[in-house]
């Protein structure tokens, strides 16, 4: 097999160095369940909540709500979506859209 090597040149770092964070079955299986009810209220929001509010989604408080489920999802990457076969273990897997 062929291996490439790469050399980067670094002048200057701005910002914290974190560990890394590892995330054991049982704490990927609680973020599956996360997301599930994410899906869940996110759905109820979507369709009963924004549809009540007078001008719906174009109403500032209707876009606001559809913003903040959308943020919730990206910044949480999507509950560690990548992950989520750890959690088999301890009974929740999968769920939610990737």
């Amino acid at each position: 097999m062929n291996q490439i090597a790469l050399t980067v040149q670094v002048d200057s770092l701005v910002g914290e160095l974190l560990q890394d964070v590892t995330l054991d079955a049982k704490a990927m299986a609680s973020m599956n369940f996360a997301r599930l009810e994410h899906q869940r209220l996110e759905r109820l929001i979507r369709t009963v909540v924004i549809p009540m509010i007078p001008d719906g989604y174009s109403s500032e408080l209707g876009e606001a709500l559809d913003r903040h489920l959308e943020q919730v999802r990206t910044f949480s990457r999507n509950f560690c979506w990548p992950h989520r076969h750890l959690g088999i273990a301890h009974g929740v897997i999968g769920g939610g859209r990737p």
